[in-house]
């Protein structure tokens, strides 16, 4: 295969083409920037799970069945092989949800620890590696935004980290754009169904990523031997779309090249679900106006949120157990939110089982106070969000009457969910008039503001009242002072492994990427990789 002479003219061929015919020159420089941002995010995300027993139950496993590598274990130093490494590296990051989101999808897990394995094991430049991330990234999104409409959201589309692998793995081992796009096919043959009950509460939850991110990868090297896949994969009348998509919309994979979902990245900056983050950063405002606060001083907590954010915690609450555990105190806002009241704070510190443990009693007290309801204009404010970048209108636009009837149905059926529910009738009226006459949200920049906004209302027993309303999320690239927060999130994370010095050292390092080797970075990143004996000479990137 030495040609793209026999792909046709089908949606995955033209992902595959795009693929291997992209270069860095391509790549804007907040797409770039973007990346780096993303890879020391993921790397955080490992520290901060580094204690958990279910991580290290993981890690085990895999070396008992794999002889050393090249690719690094960031929580130990451990060499693995590279579909090994990235198998673990993403269990760890996967365990407490600190990772991050791009339109549309967790593509992180796979697109960084694909990348950084493989580019190790390969021999590959830190600007290779980062031209990968980007590749499964602008892949993986577009995959999850044309299933949007389906019986899997969120972290569960777990199928985007087999392509997002595939992906960078076919772009680091420069396989030509049909190889590229039997790789995808391949990938996408036995693709991964998340089902619930071993997501919301078992630690089984945290191989999400790792199985289909290994498929990915494996699917590359397949493809490079010469192994075909089928490339009509995804609009076969028996394919992907029809197993994964109640109504698919084909149209969210274009744009490549002009539209890049890369600079829509948004950093977690609290270990939970990404629709918990503008809530928790409400409450953490509500914690700096008065101090702290005592439960016994609080009447109740009000948190609304978006559709998406109440259905999470509807479905947390269906495998809820008397246990608060790390698994489950990400998906259920009331305990989210009870955690970070109580702590004063939400880092990894409380994600520990024995602190758990511990406060579970005074965790609990607080969580009686709280209620999590819909408000229906925050979620048109997502919609809009999704508005502002020219495939989701045109995708959007395309939806006729009918389609919505029948999509609401199949989530009925699927899930028991109602989409529109008639008691919130009269805020839907409400929020769709005021939507049309507020203006588009306007992109700033060259990114894309999502905005999953939540508004905390706090009612003391003495009367008083104070609502805080947060828009878009910290972490979101966009937003001011983002890079000084995911600093300050890879430093808290990392140090305790790393030392406070080596960790402020891997994170410029980490922004120098593309000038800096992957050997150099991984050592810093690593607890036995060198600390402070690695030379950085930092460059702006």
């Amino acid at each position: 295969m030495n040609s793209a002479s026999n792909l046709g003219r089908g949606p995955l061929a033209k992902l595959g083409t795009w693929i291997a015919n992209l270069s860095v020159d391509d790549i804007p420089p907040d797409a770039l920037r973007a990346a780096r941002y993303q890879v020391l995010n993921m790397i955080a995300a490992v520290h901060a799970a580094r204690t958990q027993d279910a991580c290290k139950q993981i890690e085990k496993s895999a070396t008992a069945l794999a002889s050393a590598g090249k690719a690094t274990v960031f929580a130990s130093g451990r060499k693995l092989p590279p579909i090994e490494a990235a198998w673990v590296n993403a269990a760890y990051a996967m365990a407490q949800d600190f990772d991050d989101i791009i339109w549309m999808g967790h593509t992180c897990h796979s697109a960084v620890f694909a990348s950084l394995a493989v580019a190790e094991h390969e021999g590959a430049s830190s600007e290779d590696m980062l031209v990968a991330v980007v590749v499964a990234n602008e892949i993986g999104g577009r995959l999850g935004a044309s299933s949007f409409f389906g019986p899997l959201n969120g972290q569960m589309w777990s199928f985007v980290h087999l392509i997002g692998a595939a992906a960078a793995t076919a772009k680091l081992l420069k396989l030509n754009a049909e190889q590229t796009t039997h790789a995808l096919a391949i990938s996408l043959a036995q693709p991964t169904f998340a089902l619930q009950p071993g997501f919301f509460q078992p630690t089984s939850k945290l191989l999400t990523a790792s199985t289909p991110t290994a498929t990915g990868i494996r699917a590359a090297y397949l493809a490079k031997e010469g192994v075909t896949g089928a490339l009509n994969i995804l609009e076969d009348r028996r394919g992907f779309w029809k197993r994964f998509a109640f109504h698919p919309l084909p149209e969210m994979l274009d744009d490549l090249g002009d539209f890049w979902a890369m600079e829509t990245l948004a950093i977690k900056t609290f270990p939970g679900c990404f629709y918990f983050q503008t809530a928790c950063t409400a409450l953490s405002e509500m914690l700096k106006r008065h101090g702290s606060l005592a439960p016994e001083l609080v009447e109740s907590v009000q948190i609304a949120t978006t559709k998406m954010g109440t259905e999470v915690t509807r479905f947390a609450s269906d495998y809820a157990s008397a246990e608060i555990s790390s698994v489950n105190v990400n998906f259920d806002l009331s305990l989210t939110a009870a955690v970070l009241l109580h702590a004063g704070r939400l880092t990894s510190s409380e994600h520990d089982e024995q602190w758990l443990s511990a406060n579970s009693a005074a965790i609990e007290k607080w969580r009686t106070r709280i209620s999590v309801t819909h408000d229906p204009a925050l979620t048109i404010d997502v919609v809009k969000s999704a508005s502002a970048i020219p495939a989701g209108r045109r995708a959007l636009g395309s939806l006729k009457p009918m389609d919505v009837v029948a999509i609401v149905r199949r989530y009925r059926s699927e899930y028991g969910s109602s989409l529109l529910r008639g008691s919130e009738a009269a805020s839907w009226i409400k929020a769709v008039l005021k939507a049309r006459q507020s203006q588009p949200v306007e992109r700033e920049d060259s990114n894309t503001p999502l905005h999953f906004p939540a508004r905390v209302t706090v009612n003391f027993i003495d009367g008083r009242r104070d609502v805080v309303e947060v828009q878009l999320p910290v972490g979101t690239l966009c937003a001011p002072g983002m890079e000084m927060e995911l600093k300050q999130k890879f430093v808290r994370e990392s140090a305790p492994v790393l030392g406070a010095g080596v960790a402020e050292k891997a994170f410029a390092s980490g922004l120098a990427l593309g000038k800096v080797s992957i050997s150099e970075f991984t050592k810093q990143c690593s607890p036995k990789g060198g600390g402070d004996k690695v030379a950085v000479k930092v460059a702006q990137a």
